[in-house]
């Protein structure tokens, strides 16, 4: 997970005067500057890419874009090439063929590995598979005492990340006592004291109650409205996908659906094809078309219950 963070071999040839750390920062600067100039901060461009187990290409000429600030939702059955997108975002994965850019660097040139992990957080499924500390705040700060960051600078960023999740009063607690919810708050914190302008999360809701649930999803979205940060939320739970502000629908590798989410849960029989559900607001919208009675795209239980007062204040 941070493999990236090390700064052995980032520096150049040793012919050169300025210093490993000199280059980094440099190189970060430089990175603020393309960033600031590209709608886009990740490009993903006719990607190839299979695991070499002889079960053939998860990827084949994939394409997608996330725009900078964006909230997007990647919905899939299993096996539909979505986990490997997502490690593939920030160079867990590196592909085959094709590019992954991250504010226009490639993802596949080895000297780009420190920028690009530390631009692009992925938050696992399991929080207590990415939880070492036995403090919580430890936790949060072992990320930014692998970049070799000054003490105060760390206790800033600790500090900042813990309560942007809401947990800051719980610092000193040992994070085997928390909630399901809590764990995967402070894992988020983790990547957030590394300053990232993407946080990919892979499932961070599958082993989670409701509560916890609520709790994460809240988490997701005061980051990307109050922060900026750019959200890729993979998921398979139809309410949580609904939040974003585009959802992208994969099947077998490939891009089926790419929409806001009214558009896309209005295509009941393709995502249904694809093994998928859609919210049941958006499942009764589409049978009462079926019916003759069309009350528009709705997601959410008040869109729905205005749409059907609507109507049938209209028939009357």
């Amino acid at each position: 997970f941070f493999s990236g963070c090390f700064l052995l071999g980032i520096g150049g040839s040793d012919a050169e005067l300025k210093t490993p750390w000199d280059k980094v920062i440099e190189r970060e600067l430089d990175l603020e500057i393309k960033g600031d100039l590209m709608d886009n901060i990740i490009e993903i461009k006719d990607v190839c890419f299979d695991y070499g187990d002889n079960e053939g290409p998860i990827l084949e000429n994939f394409n997608l874009n996330i725009k900078r600030g964006s909230f997007v939702s990647i919905l899939g059955h299993n096996g539909s090439g979505k986990s490997t997108v997502a490690r593939l975002l920030n160079g867990l994965l590196l592909p085959n063929s094709g590019n992954v850019t991250v504010n226009g660097i490639s993802t596949s040139d080895e000297k780009n590995d420190f920028e690009v992990k530390k631009q692009v957080g992925l938050v696992f499924q399991n929080p207590d598979n990415q939880i070492i500390a036995t403090i919580v705040e430890d936790d949060v700060a072992f990320g930014p005492e692998n970049l070799s960051i000054e003490s105060t600078e760390i206790r800033r960023r600790v500090d900042e990340a813990l309560r942007a999740v809401d947990m800051y009063e719980y610092r000193n607690n040992a994070p085997h006592l928390l909630s399901g919810g809590q764990k995967q708050r402070v894992a988020i914190a983790g990547i957030l004291a590394m300053e990232p302008q993407c946080i990919v999360l892979d499932e961070p809701t599958a082993m989670l109650d409701p509560v916890g649930r609520k709790e994460v999803m809240s988490t997701l979205i005061k980051l990307n409205r109050e922060k900026g940060i750019t959200i890729v939320l993979i998921t398979h739970y139809m309410e949580e996908a609904a939040l974003a502000d585009r959802i992208v629908v994969m099947d077998n590798g490939k891009i089926i659906l790419d929409d806001a989410p009214k558009s896309v849960f209005g295509e009941v029989d393709l995502i249904s094809k694809s093994g998928l559900s859609v919210p049941q607001t958006a499942e009764l919208a589409y049978k009462l078309r079926l019916a003759g009675i069309d009350i528009g795209a709705v997601l959410t239980v008040d869109d729905c219950v205005n749409a059907l007062e609507r109507v049938l204040t209209e028939e009357k």
